[in-house]
């Protein structure tokens, strides 16, 4: 029996997030998007529902400095954020390949523009229900949010350098906290024992967006043109106060692959960089 997809956008405005912003007031409009794929394989007939929560970001403008050191303006339009990280409750039906029947599976459907079976378990035995996908590669990312677009019908994709750090700041200045103050919002070296936590559970920023700084890093495109490596953003949770926070950056590094036990090491897996996650944007 072929596979049943059921989509099901909901744009329906659920929630109101109020920005608790010293001069400005804003309420972020909340939109839920559900993605249902319904699969089958022999006496069982599953359902793996795909929900998220996005935001919206108001328009606005931020200056960041370039690779050059020089400050550039950005314009950022009003986009959808996701309201948390990526999680593996999100991101297992796209890698595991659920939306399609088990012949397209073993006939390798869709196999280059999706991460191959890892070696050992994605989560690292950290926990899957709740908990931020992490090792995942820059390009599996984008395959992601190219996956999303596809069955939704909508615009997915990372978030830009500067609508990240717009988000993270919920507009205002930039955001370095101490370690007593940052255990309030961000899972980080000194609460996190050294291992990802289920997202939320943390205080959001002003505009609701939760584990921005903290938790697992996340993706962001620097460069357009940057198809293969990606820059992580907003420090994680091995690492200590001083880095994470609104300006906190690592640029991928062939060093992340050195011990990846595929040959070649792929595009689909980090599993030696667990700190590696990211959030999603849509365009509506």
């Amino acid at each position: 029996m072929p596979t049943k997809v059921l989509l099901i956008l909901l744009t329906s405005i659920i929630s109101f997030t109020t920005a608790a912003r010293a001069a400005d007031e804003a309420k972020l409009k909340s939109q839920t998007v559900t993605l249902k794929v319904q699969f089958e394989h022999p006496g069982t007939f599953k359902t793996n529902p795909v929900s998220f929560e996005m935001l919206q970001l108001p328009a606005g403008k931020i200056t960041l400095k370039d690779a050059q050191g020089k400050e550039a303006l950005h314009e950022i339009k009003p986009i959808w954020m996701g309201k948390f990280e990526v999680r593996w409750d999100d991101y297992d039906p796209f890698w595991q390949r659920q939306d399609l029947d088990l012949e397209q599976r073993r006939n390798g459907i869709d196999a280059k523009s999706r991460p191959s079976k890892p070696y050992m378990p994605p989560d690292a035995g950290y926990g899957i229900e709740g908990y931020p996908a992490g090792g995942i590669h820059y390009v599996a990312a984008r395959q992601y949010c190219d996956w999303l677009s596809a069955q939704t019908g909508k615009k997915f994709r990372l978030p830009t350098e500067a609508e990240w750090e717009y988000a993270c700041r919920a507009g205002g200045p930039p955001v370095k906290l101490d370690a007593k103050s940052l255990d309030k919002f961000a899972w980080f070296m000194g609460n996190a024992k050294e291992e990802p936590h289920p997202v939320g559970r943390k205080l959001p920023n002003a505009w609701g967006f939760h584990d921005m700084l903290g938790n697992v890093a996340e993706f962001v495109v620097r460069d357009p043109n940057d198809k293969t490596k990606g820059v992580l953003a907003g420090g994680s949770y091995d690492a200590q106060a001083d880095k994470v926070n609104s300006d906190a950056r690592e640029p991928y590094t062939d060093e992340w692959n050195k011990q990846n036990p595929c040959t070649p090491p792929g595009v689909g897996w980090l599993p030696f960089v667990h700190r590696a996650g990211f959030r999603v944007v849509m365009e509506d």
